[in-house]
C-alpha cells in the first residue's frame, strides 16, 4: 500500500494524539512461556518481548511465578493471581489495552496483578476502568483454555504455575 504524503502526515498527528495501538504480533516464534493451570495439560504462550520488553525483561527475576488463580470480581471474564506479582523496573503501562480478548496474559501496572483473560472482558476495579499490559497471548487450544478458567470461577480457586518453556 503507498500512502499519500498527507496520508503520512495524519497518520503522524494520530501517534502524537492516541496511544499506540496493543500489539498482539508474534514476532519472535522461539520465546515461549507456560502456563500450568491445575488439572490441565500446559497452555502455551509467546512472550511479546518486542512490544512489551520492560515486563518481558523484569520476567526472567520472577519466573517461575506459581499461586492461585481466583475468578475476577468487577472485570468479566478472567482470571487472578490471588498473589501479586512484583515486576522490579516496570512502573508504566507497555502494550496496554482496555479491551482485553480471549487468550491474553496481563500485568496489571499499579496493582502488581497478573491477569489473564478467556473472553468477553472489561478490566475495573470498584473505583472504575482498569488498563492491562499485555506481555503474552496463549497461542493454542483456546476452548480448553477457556474451560480452564471457566472452572476457577465455578470452584473458586485453581493452582498455576507461569514459566519460560
Amino acid at each position: 500500500m503507498k500512502l499519500s504524503d498527507r496520508e503520512k502526515e495524519l497518520l503522524a498527528a494520530y501517534r502524537q494524539v492516541w496511544p499506540a495501538p496493543i500489539d498482539r504480533e508474534i514476532t519472535d516464534p522461539g520465546l515461549r512461556l507456560a502456563l500450568e493451570i491445575e488439572g490441565f495439560e500446559p497452555f502455551s504462550a509467546v512472550l511479546l518481548d518486542k512490544a512489551a520488553p520492560r515486563i518481558a525483561s523484569a520476567l526472567h527475576m520472577v519466573l517461575p511465578f506459581t499461586g492461585h488463580l481466583i475468578h475476577s470480581a468487577w472485570s468479566g471474564s478472567g482470571v487472578r493471581a490471588l498473589e501479586t506479582m512484583t515486576l522490579q523496573g516496570v512502573e508504566a503501562h507497555e502494550n496496554s489495552t482496555y479491551f482485553p480478548v480471549p487468550g491474553d496474559i496481563c500485568f496489571t501496572v499499579g496493582h502488581a496483578e497478573f491477569t489473564i483473560f478467556y473472553g468477553d472482558a472489561s478490566p475495573a476495579m470498584p473505583s472504575g476502568k482498569v488498563r492491562e499490559s499485555v506481555f503474552a497471548v496463549i497461542e493454542a487450544r483456546l476452548p480448553e483454555f477457556q474451560q480452564a478458567c471457566m472452572l476457577t470461577r465455578l470452584t473458586g480457586v485453581r493452582p498455576f504455575t507461569l514459566r519460560f518453556a
